[in-house]
């Protein structure tokens, strides 16, 4: 023994972290989601959470629950799709969208190995033969960031490095997301931008089509998580490389050129009812539904 080992004895552990100064992780959980279609297999679906998250993917949110119902009753946007997934969580909609016939189902979050681990697992555990066949993919994905590799799913021969020029350009991807999933993300304010710029780069133009449904949690914010629709909606401003000698700041940004259109309003009960804000706000899922011309 040394003369520390020695001396933390005679101590007798004085200096010692007590064990419950840095408690381990919760444990996931398990939330059991039951499809509102009676006609549908399977009919349930045991989702894991991870344990806690501080993007909050420790929930299955009621946008997510609503929308898989929704998917459920038009089946003409997953059957034979390409479907994409960002922010996706516990991924349930995604998963409904693979057990309904989709081609593919891209299923992503951010690249955070506890968030894509449990996504992994509940793919390998919800649909294992999609999954091993390759048509169920998992992987981390930044908004906002290079959609090559999201695309390189469908168009195997793309080049996901965008550093090089002439092979890049000769290897552009040929096939698009036809169903794009954002389900509960617009309480990330700051991350409009780069959600719209990931949809407007990965949808096919004309046929496809980005599903965003989610609910008000903090009803005084209700205009800004609004302002989604307001800038996916605005027209794009394309300005000249030298012809404008404004700054990049006092440029108006424009916007993304989506038809928006509302397609849902159903309310349910609030996710947490000791939260301030009006319940009727905070229950109520909304979808809508954004395309290109």
């Amino acid at each position: 023994m040394s003369d520390s080992d020695s001396s933390e004895s005679e101590m007798g552990g004085m200096f010692a972290e007590p064990a419950e100064f840095n408690p381990p992780p919760p444990e996931p959980t398990f939330e059991i989601f039951t499809r509102a279609a009676k006609d549908k297999h399977p009919p349930e679906m045991k989702l894991r959470l991870v344990g806690s998250h501080p993007l909050w993917a420790h929930h299955l949110w009621n946008a997510a629950k609503v929308f898989a119902d929704w998917m459920d009753d038009h089946p003409q946007y997953t059957v034979g799709k390409n479907v994409l997934e960002i922010g996706a969580g516990a991924a349930l909609p995604s998963f409904v969208a693979a057990v309904n016939g989709a081609t593919k189902v891209v299923i992503t979050d951010y690249p955070d190995n506890d968030l894509i681990a449990n996504i992994q697992y509940n793919a390998d555990h919800i649909v294992p033969e999609l999954t091993k066949e390759g048509k169920v993919i998992v992987q981390g994905y930044l908004w906002g960031s290079n959609t090559r590799p999201l695309l390189a799913h469908l168009n195997p021969t793309t080049n996901t490095d965008t550093t090089s020029s002439g092979a890049s350009a000769a290897a552009a991807p040929k096939e698009l997301f036809d169903t794009i999933i954002l389900s509960d993300l617009l309480f990330n304010h700051s991350q409009h931008r780069s959600m719209l710029k990931t949809c407007k780069e990965t949808l096919k133009p004309g046929t496809g089509r980005v599903f965003v449904f989610f609910t008000h949690h903090r009803p005084w914010l209700a205009d800004a998580d609004n302002k989604f629709f307001e800038i996916a909606a605005a027209p794009v401003i394309d300005y000249p490389e030298n012809g404008d000698e404004s700054s990049d700041d006092e440029r108006d940004p424009g916007g993304f050129g989506f038809k928006v259109e509302k397609v849902v309003e159903h309310r349910m009960t609030p996710m947490f009812l000791e939260d301030p804000g009006s319940e009727e706000v905070r229950g109520t899922v909304h979808g809508y539904i954004l395309s290109l011309e």
